[in-house]
């Protein structure tokens, strides 16, 4: 995982579905150093219980529970990551400030046709 960026656009989805996920600190981006800050944020306000042991992120949550979450930034994988996480929370969750680009679109898409309940793209809403 240290050197492929994308693990952590699994922490999301297998913490809703499990309860707990670990990883190290994604690396490997071509672009240089991002930090994932965002995307603990946003976990940590749907419930998510987040301990940094070293290069290991442990993240915890019994259940998750919807939030208004607010981004500093449009980040692109921390709206995905969000995303992913919300549908199997309990409530609803907005995203202000919510990335909009095509591949938010397409996963809001695929999210609908599994079930979930995504409106957007001002504020994107799960419930």
């Amino acid at each position: 995982m240290r050197q492929m960026r994308s693990s952590v656009f699994l922490m999301g989805p297998l913490l809703a579905r499990f309860g707990e996920v670990q990883l190290y600190q994604p690396g490997g981006c071509a672009i240089g150093e991002r930090k994932i800050d965002l995307h603990l944020r946003g976990l940590a306000a749907l419930g998510a219980d987040i301990e940094e042991k070293g290069s290991r992120i442990v993240c915890k949550a019994k259940r998750l529970t919807g939030a208004e979450i607010i981004l500093d930034f449009p980040s692109v994988g921390a709206t995905e990551n969000i995303m992913m996480a919300a549908v199997l929370a309990k409530g609803r969750t907005t995203i202000v400030g919510a990335a909009r680009e095509p591949e938010i679109q397409d996963l809001q898409r695929f999210l609908n046709e599994l079930g979930a309940k995504v409106r957007g793209p001002v504020q994107t809403r799960f419930s």
